[in-house]
């Protein structure tokens, strides 16, 4: 039989390993409170937890769920038209102030 010190000692052994060979990543994402709370709902209604859901949601996106990889293709493309808008505006921004210097006023 194992004293209390060794089998305390085999147990932090064990977690150490398990730590090392866990071949999970842990990630950090931030999403809207309102949003993180309704998804909290969504899964205690159905008994999962947000880890369950994000790890399924992940796996169909990779298996080649046709809609949500089209969701997904339909972020990217408002991504990149925000950017541009961005940009346009900015560009419109420095365009106003050109013409108010040479007009002699400050923007």
């Amino acid at each position: 039989m194992q004293s209390e010190q060794e089998q305390e000692a085999a147990e932090a052994l064990r977690r150490r390993v398990e730590f090392i060979i866990d071949p999970r990543k842990c990630v950090h994402v931030k999403i809207p409170a309102e949003l993180h709370a309704e998804m909290r709902v969504f899964g205690l209604r159905k008994k999962l937890s947000l880890q369950e859901m994000f790890v399924e949601f992940c796996q169909l996106i990779v298996d080649g769920d046709t809609s949500l990889q089209k969701r997904m293709e339909d972020l990217a493309k408002r991504k990149k038209e925000k950017r541009i808008k961005k940009l346009t505006e900015k560009d419109s921004e420095d365009i106003y102030d050109f013409i108010a210097k040479q007009a002699g006023r400050e923007p």
